[in-house]
């Protein structure tokens, strides 16, 4: 980005299955790949990354409109998104079985992936994940995108979005390095929190969330797509002081790693965006799935 603290974004962009996306590629060695939550970014994960790749090949990647990558706007699915973790592995090179980590909703691509890709699938880690056992569709998903979308152009043509991208991230990720803040990481925040593309594809992936819950569990469902027989570990984060949402929320995880036949780990203190928070021990948690 031109004028941006003069420093060069890091990875490339490359033409996966028609979108332009920022991937970067770190490291030598067994292959993994990073999956961000809701609107996550690749800069999330950088000091998680920086570990393992010390003794891994670590692929991360902006999905359509968030980080670098470029928007598309196409509503994502769950296949959409498996496939895309293929069409990254392939675009990249990496032909051998990779360990994949899904943060919160993509826990559910990651997944997904293990369950329509299998050989190519070394192991599974879902951190924070969302887990859905009835999920239910109240209001018609097209007019919640339609919502969506007047909300994303208001809050753009406004300026609301420009004087409260930051902010809103403050509130809604409050997870620091044990290094501190970064001065790197706050201005690629400023920048790409502030981006008209990056609000309206938030607010799109989570209009598609209910409808990826479902379609997730009609792959749980179907003898065609169980898991492969790999390494599975569900890791859930905890701030180290107890709630009766923190209590319900590590018994939901725990269901989880259960239903799925997987170690159970908590990381803490760490909040919601664990991997900012705790990425040594993550990194060290991801070896343990191979």
């Amino acid at each position: 980005m031109p004028g941006l603290f003069h420093v060069k974004p890091p990875g490339e962009l490359m033409t996966v299955g028609g979108d332009s996306l920022h991937v970067l590629v770190e490291g030598d060695g067994p292959a993994v790949v990073l999956c961000g939550g809701l609107a996550g970014n690749w800069f999330d994960w950088d000091d998680c990354a920086r570990n393992l790749s010390r003794d891994h090949t670590v692929i991360r990647f902006d999905r359509p409109g968030f980080g670098l990558s470029d928007p598309s706007f196409e509503v994502p699915t769950g296949h959409s998104e498996a496939q895309r973790i293929a069409d990254v592995l392939d675009a990249v090179g990496i032909t051998e079985p990779a360990v994949a980590v899904g943060h919160s909703i993509a826990g559910f691509y990651v997944e997904g992936f293990a369950r329509l890709f299998p050989a190519r699938t070394a192991g599974i880690l879902l951190l924070d994940s969302s887990a859905e056992k009835n999920p239910k569709r109240i209001i018609p998903r097209h007019l919640l995108l339609a919502a969506s979308h007047a909300a994303a152009t208001s809050f753009s043509t406004t300026g609301l979005q420009r004087l409260l991208g930051t902010t809103t991230r403050k509130i809604l990720n409050q997870s620091v390095p044990p290094t501190g803040p970064s001065h790197t990481m706050a201005e690629w925040v400023r920048h790409i929190y502030r981006e008209p593309h990056y609000l309206e594809a938030a607010m799109i992936e989570y209009v598609a969330y209910t409808d990826m819950a479902m379609e997730l569990n009609k792959l749980r469902e179907s003898d065609d797509h169980r898991l492969p027989d790999i390494g599975i570990s569900v890791v859930a984060a905890h701030t180290g002081h107890s709630t009766p949402w923190s209590v319900s929320w590590m018994a939901k995880q725990q269901r989880l790693a259960t239903y799925l036949g997987g170690s159970f780990h908590v990381l803490r203190p760490a909040h919601h965006h664990a991997m900012i928070d705790q990425p040594d021990q993550l990194a060290d948690l991801i070896r343990s799935v191979e």
